[in-house]
């Protein structure tokens, strides 16, 4: 279980730094494996512009870019991620700066072609696991800024705690603040939950059936109207980055959010894309397969709990959803 030990002090007040936290911690029971520091502190990384784009002349998957960071200079840089274009906002790691794992930005030759710093992708930066491309900064970024200053980044900790399976109440931030809230003596601090309800009553709109009590002993589920999917504020981006999720948009990264928060599993589904408009949660059947959101198909073992819709399984049960039924730009 990887919790932020920011996040933590919203439900417990502590004054322990993270690494006697995480001493204190394995001390009853938890074993932390191990404490990252989290943040951007990454001196020579400031917030660039992309003036022009064109293809390198000696490699198809290169780019020559002209970037500028705010000076009289503009800086040439080559690039290979496929997503950079003209007019956005990046990070550049200019000449000097140092990533994380050690790796120096130098001035050099790319196949030929001077470049003069790199443009950066979250993964690159050590914000993120994996990235799809270079990293788009949002419209309004200040031109020239140091990243970390510019984005408003403060220093976090990731512990990785181990959680024994007799601890499930231990798999979210408001479990280990509880742990926490003991061993100093300090209130638990729960967050006020407010519940406002609509005119149309789910049950009208949506059954549920549950075909494996031993299972699942209880579903539970809601349908929301008039979204509109957009990017997620950037502190609860920030959040989920600090503890290894990937921000995909505003309505899956709630999900994500109240079950690290809470422990509880939550997924959104694309309601018109539920079949019959009916939930049933069922075992698998023997050979029988699914393809979850990170588009692999898995041969299940059978008894393993499944959320169908009424033709077909559209999420394993507490782990993934389905293809079938992501939430997406037409939601």
């Amino acid at each position: 279980m990887k919790i932020s030990y920011n996040w933590l002090k919203e439900y417990v007040d502590f004054s322990m730094t993270a690494e006697e936290l995480g001493e204190a911690l394995t001390l009853v029971g938890f074993e932390v494996e191990d404490v990252v520091r989290k943040g951007l502190d990454l001196p020579g990384v400031v917030v660039g512009k992309v003036l022009s784009k064109a293809k390198h002349p000696d490699a198809d998957k290169l780019s020559l870019c002209t970037v500028t960071v705010g000076g009289e200079r503009e800086l040439p840089i080559v690039c290979g991620a496929p997503n950079v274009a003209e007019g956005q906002l990046v990070p550049v790691a200019t000449v000097g700066a140092e990533l994380p794992g050690g790796f120096k930005i130098r001035k050099a030759k790319i196949r030929g072609e001077v470049s003069e710093g790199m443009i950066c992708s979250e993964a690159e930066l050590g914000i993120s696991e994996e990235a799809d491309g270079i990293w788009i900064l949002p419209e309004g970024t200040p031109l020239g800024k140091p990243l970390a200053q510019a984005l408003g980044y403060e220093t976090d900790y990731m512990l990785d705690i181990s959680i024994t399976p007799n601890r499930p109440d231990a798999l979210s931030h408001i479990g280990i603040a509880r742990e926490v809230a003991a061993i100093t003596g300090n209130p638990l601090k729960l967050p006020d939950v407010a519940f406002p309800e609509g005119s149309e009553k789910t049950a009208e709109a949506v059954a549920v059936e549950i075909d494996c009590p031993a299972g699942c002993p209880r579903y539970a589920a809601r349908l929301v109207r008039n979204i509109k999917l957009g990017p997620s504020p950037d502190w609860m981006a920030r959040r989920l980055e600090t503890v290894g999720m990937r921000p995909i948009n505003n309505i899956v990264d709630i999900t994500n959010y109240v079950m690290l928060e809470t422990g509880q599993p939550l997924h959104a589904f694309d309601a018109e894309r539920i079949a019959k408009h009916k939930i049933v949660v069922r075992e698998s059947k023997p050979g029988e397969t699914f393809t979850t959101l990170d588009e692999k198909t898995h041969e299940l073992p059978a008894g393993t709990v499944l959320i169908c819709d009424g033709e077909k399984p559209v999420a394993l049960g507490g782990i993934m959803g389905g293809l079938n039924s992501e939430v997406g730009e037409e939601t």
